[in-house]
């Protein structure tokens, strides 16, 4: 569940601001099947959804409208405004752009030993930690191990490619290293932003290993009384965890992070409150490094100890002169990076990109997030939207119509799709209708949010047709509920219903 909580401060963070669409083409409508408004209709007016409103758009590309239902109104759009964030990078970094993490040596290597730094250099690639597999495609597990509600790891090595890095710089002939382990991360200067993942603030930086995120497994004692057991990942002694967690039958304490105040060092500590029921399943705690850097430093070298490369940390040692190119990983390109924002909806994922955008493309170091809400602003003028006329944050149908049929018509645009969630298929709309005729062609972005005792729903993206045309849609909801509980449980209704609409456009147009 995202809270409204931090949707003012998200939304201008991005400059995603909704507004009417008055650029849309006034084509004649599509002719679908003549029964789709009445199956709509019931689909909508069903006991459950009683006191809910509707809003949505169904377009052919380059056609009429297929479909629409209030499609000027405004509406809370949750998470699905990341589809302007991730065509945002796609316009200003390319499909295909890749990050560089590099190895550098500050002094010559002689007979085996560094006489100077090795210097970890950030290029704000987002995918060092476990997510890339052997067979070349991402893990994506829903929901995402940012959200604490995960039961399980992202599968793999969350220091993968720190580790090949101090491999690399170990078959350079490098045995010892006079000087210190630096992270580099003046790509962009770091900042803070405020996500909805238990309304926390998390740095952004140039340095991301596993999300910036230290997993910790937590698994219940085998009876009432005894204390939850832990699991720390990664582990490179960045952090110690006290264990205060306890397993009760009726669980109340959320797991929290405290802060431990300790001497001033490399290394913090926190104490891990909270209870959990005998019998269930382990809950991934997430715990938000303070530190990237600091992390990163200490993570790589730990790494280079494992490749058998001693580190002296001789400050007086340390090298002054030119940077020499040691070891390098090439990341997967943005089309695969964009991924972990848009099928797990991950929102450290969409806090750094605006600062990625500004500080590459926008070549802002100082003011990265300044220049990545600049972009996007220009970004929606060059396709008719006016970026100042928000309305309370809320966003319309004809509005998210009129961008995502703009970036239908990039050469990018198979990967832009391909990297939303597809329905009955993967992300987080891979539960829905896997049995349907429309599964594995609806390519669409999930929105949730909370407002008191409101639930807002959305899902916006494509359709695509079995003769290849495309339907543009999006489609909003709001419907009033008792509780969190309540509003939880129907969530997953809505995202059927939204699933079965966009099947009935789907089989409309292929009768």
């Amino acid at each position: 569940m995202t809270g409204n909580h931090s949707r003012r401060s998200v939304l201008k963070l991005f400059g995603a601001v909704p507004v009417a669409a008055a650029g849309l083409p006034a084509i004649a409508p599509v002719r679908a099947d003549r029964s789709l408004a009445a199956r709509i209709a019931e689909i909508t007016k069903r006991p459950e959804f009683t006191g809910s409103h509707w809003g949505m758009r169904f377009q052919l590309a380059g056609a009429g409208p297929v479909y629409s239902l209030n499609p000027e109104q405004r509406f809370v759009a949750g998470s699905a405004f990341k589809v302007f964030i991730a065509g945002s990078a796609f316009a200003a970094l390319g499909a295909d752009r890749r990050f560089r993490t590099t190895v550098h040596g500050t002094g010559p290597v002689v007979h085996g030993v560094l006489k100077g730094d090795l210097v970890l250099v950030a290029d704000g690639d987002l995918l060092l930690g476990p997510r890339i597999r052997p067979h070349g495609k991402l893990a994506l597990p829903v929901p995402d191990h940012s959200y604490g509600s995960a039961t399980a790891l992202v599968p793999g090595d969350p220091l993968q490619q720190v580790r090949h890095l101090a491999r690399q710089v170990a078959r350079r002939g490098i045995r010892r290293v006079e000087g210190r382990v630096i992270v580099d991360a003046s790509l962009f200067r770091q900042g803070s932003e405020r996500i909805a993942n238990g309304n926390i603030s998390i740095p952004v930086s140039p340095m991301m290993i596993n999300d910036n995120i230290i997993d910790v497994v937590v698994t219940p004692g085998g009876h009432a009384g005894a204390p939850a057991r832990l699991r720390v990942s990664p582990n490179p002694a960045y952090l110690t965890v006290l264990n205060e967690v306890t397993t009760v039958l009726n669980p109340v304490r959320r797991l929290t992070f405290t802060e431990v105040p300790t001497a001033a060092g490399r290394t913090r500590t926190v104490r891990l409150t909270g209870d959990v029921r005998p019998g269930g399943q382990p809950v991934v705690a997430p715990y938000y490094v303070p530190d990237p850097v600091r992390f990163a430093e200490i993570a790589f070298g730990a790494a280079l100890r494992e490749a058998g490369v001693r580190v002296t940390d001789g400050r007086a040692a340390s090298g002054k002169g030119r940077r020499e190119p040691l070891a390098e990983h090439v990341s997967p390109p943005l089309s695969e990076q964009v991924k972990v924002m848009l099928k797990v909806s991950s929102n450290p994922h969409t806090a750094h990109f605006p600062y990625l955008v500004g500080a590459t493309a926008g070549r802002d170091p100082d003011t990265p997030k300044a220049t990545g809400e600049r972009l996007q602003r220009e970004l929606f003028r060059r396709f008719g939207l006016d970026p100042d006329d928000p309305v309370d944050e809320r966003y319309t149908s004809d509005f998210f119509v009129q961008f995502l049929s703009h970036m239908a018509r990039r050469r990018d645009f198979t990967a832009y799709r391909q990297a939303m969630p597809i329905m009955g298929r993967d992300g987080s709309i891979a539960h829905v209708l896997p049995g349907s005729p429309a599964a594995g062609r609806v390519f669409a972005k999930t929105g949730t949010a909370s407002q008191g005792k409101v639930l807002n729903k959305a899902l916006a993206g494509y359709v695509v047709l079995p003769d290849d045309r495309l339907v543009v849609f999006a489609q909003f909801m709001n419907t009033p509920v008792g509780s969190l509980d309540e509003a939880m449980e129907l969530q997953r209704v809505v995202e059927i219903a939204q699933g079965e609409i966009a099947t009935a456009v789907y089989e409309s147009l292929t009768r």
